[in-house]
């Protein structure tokens, strides 16, 4: 079978309607499933595929539009070749400047960090076609034992909390049967100043906003949104049907608008992001060298991407939980080995 038409009809091999207050999740993740349009090397080197799954990718692609455009000097090319699993993280920290506005209760009592956004990027040996993959926050699943936590059967951001990020990267191989070769972290801060590095994102809103907790109140229609603004869009739970899949959709709608503008200002200007750098990695964690962003991005000028979810039905016993459905859920990860 076509890997593209399996990744497409995994979500509509749903065999038992899920309860009604996930009908609208279910859709959201089947419209998920539809191929997006192809972008340049400069979004590519950077995982800018990553980025339409979940708004984490940007500080990535920020950082490969300079490089790709000019490679680094000095430097030896760096062997980037055969299958690429990058495992993308929104990070809920409250460590670090800017981050400790984010209750500021939680901070003080030292609660930890949590995956706000997960997803894996997998980009194949034959550079043949890309795949973003989403995962819910609400997927319960079994977590391996990391250092002293033990191995349970829990929420999978609660890997990333007690663990962090190598722990939840062990969870999702385990789960997956993928190796993931490198890892994109950001947080509140370096999300913020990203959108306010572009001058902001426009948004279309079908209702008002008005969430106390997300610190967001806004009126319908077309709005443009500086970084607080969009970081409490992405987040808030109190719109919509208030489901993770419904925040997830806004994530790749302003994600998305971030990566046109940002597009539309490097074609202007190629130079025009170099200064914003510094200032974004303070926000950002990675193990992917620019170097191998530019090697990267050069082998995948011409690639395409598919934006899919991970298959899923309620969890039994708590329908505000998901789990991953099988044996859905094992065929799209086989189909990427």
């Amino acid at each position: 079978m076509d890997d593209l038409k399996l990744l497409r009809d995994l979500g509509a091999q749903l065999e038992r309607q899920p309860p009604s207050t996930l009908v609208r999740q279910r859709e959201r993740l089947l419209s998920g499933a539809r191929p997006r349009r192809r972008w340049s090397a400069w979004w590519t080197a950077g995982l800018v595929a990553a980025a339409t799954a979940a708004a984490v990718g940007m500080p990535v692609a920020f950082v490969a539009a300079q490089y790709t455009a000019a490679p680094p000097a000095g430097t030896d090319t760096v062997d980037m070749s055969g299958t690429r699993n990058v495992l993308v993280i929104g990070s809920d920290t409250r460590e670090g400047a800017g981050n400790e506005q984010y209750g500021p209760e939680s901070a003080r009592q030292n609660v930890g960090q949590r995956s706000d956004t997960i997803m894996i990027v997998h980009v194949p040996a034959d550079r043949g076609r890309a795949t973003a993959i989403s995962v819910s926050r609400d997927t319960i699943a079994r977590i391996p034992r990391c250092g002293s936590e033990p191995a349970r059967t829990d929420m999978i951001n609660s890997a990333y909390a007690k663990g962090g990020a190598s722990c939840l990267r062990a969870t999702l191989e385990k789960l997956t049967g993928l190796r993931l070769h490198h890892t994109v972290d950001v947080d509140f801060a370096g999300f913020k100043k990203m959108v306010d590095a572009i001058g902001g994102v426009t948004v279309k809103l079908p209702q008002p906003v008005d969430d106390p907790a997300a610190k967001l109140k806004l009126p319908a229609g077309e709005r443009l949104l500086n970084g607080e603004q969009a970081l409490g869009y992405v987040r808030m739970r109190r719109y919509g049907d208030g489901s993770d899949i419904a925040r997830i959709k806004r994530q790749q709608e302003v994600v998305l608008a971030m990566l046109r503008k940002a597009q539309q200002q490097v074609t202007a200007d190629p130079g025009r992001l170099g200064a914003f750098l510094d200032e974004l990695r303070q926000g950002v964690r990675t193990d992917l060298s620019p170097e191998e962003m530019y090697e990267l991005g050069k082998q995948l000028q011409e690639v395409r991407m598919t934006v899919v979810a991970v298959p899923w039905e309620p969890y039994p016993g708590d329908p505000s939980r998901v789990r991953w459905k099988q044996p859905e859920a094992g065929e799209l990860f086989a189909s990427l080995r």
